[in-house]
């Protein structure tokens, strides 16, 4: 089996090959931002997102390891793991320039059974030198992932410093495409302020789109409502974490979230799962 083989067999464990879609839930934010409500206990986490059948679930090295029992077996979602870290979220002790660095290589995530690997792209540094070390570690990353064949999700980023994501339609369109041109096999971006918007990112990308949650959304309305858009505008799935994990029931927004997803449902009827 050859490594590109290797590749599209592992990402079928997380775009479904049914509907070539897919629903990821990051719970990787402790290497980031410390252990936040809803994933203080990693483990109770897990146990709650297996009940709403996701796709796949992005965590840490640490955090996998502990908990691979949870993924033995059939019908359990595929392992998406993150290589790299930032301080630039962190309130106590807070950045001053701010960091990015690797944490994990591509063997290592193999060796915990991932499907897939995920990195942050950054723009906005207050060095070009920042940004030219954080090309340099996606190079190294992306040429491993390939020579291994594993899945390479890069999730490009406009960063200011003092705000958590700065959402300018300019620089990601171009993050975008810099994440299409080192190399990414899927790319995790947020949506912009409208659906044309998100259109011209997906014809600007070469690979899948999956759209990030970004911070918690006031109405389960609110986060159904975006993710009909992106899917109807091309997007091939999401990536999820606090409007899952902090939601009041996780396991019924992940239902929600697949109806739309995976079965092309109206938010209205999405809702109808939440018994609203």
């Amino acid at each position: 089996m050859s490594a590109s083989t290797g590749s599209q067999l592992r990402l079928s464990r997380i775009l479904n090959p049914e509907t070539g879609n897919g629903i990821v839930v990051a719970i990787d934010h402790g290497l980031f931002i410390g252990p936040l409500p809803g994933v203080e206990h990693p483990g109770e986490a897990i146990d709650t997102l297996l009940q709403g059948r996701p796709d796949a679930i992005q965590m840490t090295p640490g955090i996998a390891r502990a908990n691979l029992r949870k993924f033995h077996g059939k019908d359990k979602p595929g392992v998406v793991i993150r290589l790299d870290a930032t301080n630039i979220w962190r309130k106590k002790p807070g950045p001053k320039e701010g960091y990015y660095t690797h944490v994990a290589s591509v063997k290592d995530a193999i060796q915990l059974g991932a499907d897939a690997v995920v990195t942050f792209l950054f723009a906005g540094y207050d060095t070009d030198a920042q940004e030219a070390d954080n090309l340099r570690t996606l190079a190294v990353i992306g040429s491993e992932a390939r020579k291994h064949g594993i899945p390479f999700i890069v999730e490009p980023l406009a960063i200011q410093k003092g705000a958590n994501v700065v959402r300018d339609f300019d620089i990601m369109k171009l993050i975008v495409r810099m994440a299409s041109e080192i190399g990414a096999d899927v790319i995790k971006a947020d949506y912009p302020e409208s659906g044309k918007q998100f259109e011209e990112l997906v014809g600007i990308a070469t690979v899948p789109i999956l759209v990030r949650g970004g911070p918690k959304m006031d109405s389960d309305k609110e986060i159904l409502q975006m993710v009909k858009n992106a899917m109807e505008r091309g997007a091939k799935g999401i990536v999820f974490g606090r409007n899952v994990w902090q939601h009041r029931n996780p396991a019924k927004i992940l239902r929600a979230l697949a109806a739309i997803v995976h079965e092309r449902h109206s938010v209205a009827k999405s809702l109808n799962l939440l018994g609203k």
